[in-house]
C-alpha cells in the first residue's frame, strides 16, 4: 500500500512540475517576443515610420521557423527541406486575395547578444536587416523566439521576424 501511495505521489509531483514549468517558459517567450516588438516599433518611430501590427499568422510562421532552426541546428532563411519565407507565409493564413510582400530578419546569440535590444542594434548595423526594419512598406509583423542548445552553444536564443504587407 505504501509503494502505491509513493508511486502516485511521485507521479503527481512530476505532472505538477511539468504543468508549472511549461507555462513559465511559454510566458517568458511571450515576454521576450513582446520586448522585441516594442524595440522594433521604437526604432521605427525614431525614424518617423508608423508602428507595425502583430499578425497572428506571421507570428506562427516565425515561431515555427525559430523552432525548426533550433530543432535541426541550422541557421538560414531556407530550411534543410527547402521551406522558404514565401511558403511559410502562404501557409500561415496571412495572405489573402491580392498582392502581398514579405521580408525576414534572423538573429541568434547567447547572453546579451540574444537580447531584444542588442538584436535590434545589430540589425540596424546591417544594411539588409536595417532595410527590413525601416521599410515603410511593412505594416505587419510576426516574431518567433526559441532558446536552447544551438550550433554548439548552450542557452542560445534564435529569433525570426517576418515583416509583411497586404
Amino acid at each position: 500500500m505504501k509503494l502505491r501511495a509513493l508511486t502516485w505521489s511521485l507521479l503527481l509531483a512530476v505532472v505538477l512540475a511539468l504543468t508549472v514549468a511549461a507555462p513559465a517558459s511559454a510566458n517568458a517567450n511571450r515576454t521576450y517576443r513582446w520586448r522585441l516588438f516594442l524595440e522594433i516599433n521604437q526604432v521605427r518611430r525614431d525614424h518617423g515610420l508608423s508602428a507595425l501590427h502583430i499578425a497572428p499568422g506571421l507570428r506562427t510562421a516565425a515561431q515555427n521557423h525559430s523552432n525548426d532552426m533550433v530543432n535541426r541546428d541550422y541557421f538560414s532563411h531556407t530550411s534543410p527541406t527547402g521551406s522558404t519565407l514565401y511558403r511559410r507565409v502562404v501557409n500561415s493564413g496571412f495572405t489573402t486575395i491580392g498582392s502581398w510582400g514579405a521580408g525576414e530578419n534572423l538573429a541568434w546569440g547567447t547572453g546579451t547578444y540574444g537580447s531584444p535590444r542588442t538584436t535590434v542594434r545589430m540589425w540596424l548595423a546591417s544594411p539588409e536587416h536595417r532595410a527590413n526594419l525601416l521599410s515603410s512598406s511593412w505594416g505587419w509583423v510576426g516574431i518567433g523566439r526559441r532558446s536552447g542548445r544551438f550550433l554548439g552553444h548552450s542557452d542560445a536564443v534564435v529569433w525570426t521576424v517576418d515583416f509583411a504587407h497586404r
